[in-house]
């Protein structure tokens, strides 16, 4: 269901997830099955991620509605679900939120995330001080890169995830 860009993506995050796993006493079975799946609908056109969402009564944001590729996640969420009969919420989280982060205490959930941000052939400027951090505090890192992708977002004129926003602030000690 994966290109091969997207399948050496995967590959990566697999061999980054043992050591990341490893130092944060993160259960890498359960963080495995968060990598593998995370992008399953990453190469499907935008309209039919619209159609799969509204088929599965997945709501859809306003910002996922302008750019429905954010879907994917969640589309590979519930795909779990459905057709695998995961029910592990921490796992289904960590698929649905991969982009854009959510309020959590789940080292799965952070983990995942940090992982999508920073495998071994992501290369931004302070990729490197992100895998720093995160391998020193599961937290720190995924403050740091919440924060890290806002700025780029703010910088770039682009579109700031809602779940992002509420995840910085959640982060900040605002609590839903």
């Amino acid at each position: 269901m994966v290109s091969r860009q997207r399948a050496a993506h995967i590959e990566r995050m697999e061999e980054d997830a043992i050591s990341l796993a490893k130092a944060h006493s993160v259960d890498v079975e359960r963080l495995m099955i968060c990598v593998d799946a995370h992008d399953l609908f990453r190469d499907v056109k935008p309209e039919k991620l619209k159609k799969i969402a509204n088929l599965w009564n997945i709501q859809i944001t306003p910002v996922e509605r302008h750019v429905p590729l954010l879907l994917h996640g969640k589309i590979s969420s519930e795909y779990l679900r459905r057709h695998f009969k995961i029910e592990d919420k921490e796992i289904l989280d960590a698929i649905a939120y991969h982009t854009s982060g959510m309020p959590t205490y789940s080292p799965i959930v952070m983990a995942m995330f940090i992982l999508d941000s920073t495998e071994s052939g992501r290369e931004f400027e302070g990729v490197e001080e992100l895998r720093q951090i995160a391998m020193i505090s599961l937290r720190k890192g995924y403050e740091a890169i919440i924060k890290n992708k806002i700025i780029y977002a703010v910088t770039n004129d682009l579109l700031i995830l809602p779940e992002s926003v509420e995840t910085w602030n959640n982060l900040r000690g605002i609590k839903n």
